[in-house]
């Protein structure tokens, strides 16, 4: 794997947008076209042992994708890797992840720092995202739960909404209980930009205010089921607007991640939905994680701008 580090990232940046755009295009295409047969066939034979076949199948699909976008990414990237934190232990049971949202990128990049060591990554996903040429029905394919996000004008015209993206994430949690899986949640609901900062009135200098609820329901249901509860953080020094499309043009120099394994405490064991004391309590553990995040986020930009004076 050494040996194909930036091999080929000299090239102008035109060009590696070309190359990266076909590669990555492709490696969606030939991982999800199964994806989506075997979704079928899920869909037609509704039997345990189907399913649980189906789902060995598309956990090594996914490492595969996983391998290959790791390839792709050392041939075009020039990166140093800048990794914290606990060590990724391997697991074949479910875990879930907690992380930031700067991009795109950032989904991939979990597979670069995870190298398939813990089960198949499911995320909560836009709805609208599910039209995306073969990516789209590839993750409906696999379960992945898709939420509306329904803006506050319309919930308060019909409050009955506000329950539909809870439901949708019992409904995945249980399906984690059957088929391990790692789900990831990026708490924030969205990319990280500074308009969107502006306009959440954000209180963090690096992050969007975190929406609780998906988080509440997921740890309420499968808490105490789940291996290991993964708190990521990114930061990308060099690429911070745009990262997705300057890793597409090869300009991706400098990751930084911290992993951190959570202890499974009190605060991510109760009834998010059921009990106020809990909703509340969890609501200020969430709150204080994301001022931790944010502060080591500023000392992930400090020991950058250390190392340029070097």
């Amino acid at each position: 794997m050494r040996l194909l580090n930036s091999m080929i990232s000299f090239l102008p940046s035109p060009i590696l947008l070309v190359i990266n755009c076909i590669l990555i295009s492709l490696n969606v295409i030939v991982i999800a076209t199964p994806m989506m047969v075997l979704g079928v066939f899920k869909f037609l034979l509704p039997f345990h042992f189907v399913a649980i076949t189906i789902e060995k199948c598309n956990y090594y699909l996914y490492k595969t994708w996983v391998f290959d976008n790791r390839v792709i990414i050392r041939l075009t990237n020039n990166i140093k890797w800048h990794i914290t934190g606990d060590k990724i232990p391997t697991t074949k049971k479910s875990c879930i992840i907690i992380s930031n949202h700067i991009s795109w990128l950032d989904i991939l990049f979990i597979g670069c720092v995870y190298k398939g060591n813990v089960p198949t990554t499911k995320f909560f996903m836009k709805h609208s995202l599910i039209y995306i040429p073969f990516a789209g029905l590839a993750c409906y394919a696999l379960g992945m739960p898709f939420l509306r996000r329904y803006p506050k004008e319309k919930l308060l015209k019909n409050p009955k909404l506000r329950t539909k993206d809870i439901e949708t994430t019992r409904a995945a949690c249980k399906r984690l209980i059957d088929f391990p899986t790692t789900l990831i949640n990026f708490a924030e609901g969205s990319r990280y930009t500074e308009e969107k900062a502006k306009k959440a009135h954000s209180p963090y200098k690096h992050l969007l205010p975190p929406k609780v609820a998906s988080l509440g329901v997921a740890l309420s249901e499968i808490g105490n089921k789940v291996d290991y509860i993964f708190n990521n953080t990114f930061y990308y020094p060099d690429n911070h607007k745009k990262a997705f499309v300057d890793m597409l043009k090869g300009r991706v120099k400098n990751v930084y991640v911290n992993v951190e394994i959570m202890e499974k405490t009190p605060e991510l064991e109760g009834n998010y939905l059921e009990d106020k004391q809990y909703k509340h309590e969890f609501t200020m553990y969430v709150r204080d994680l994301w001022d931790k995040k944010d502060k080591l986020l500023d000392k992930m930009h400090a020991d950058y701008e250390e190392s340029l004076r070097k």
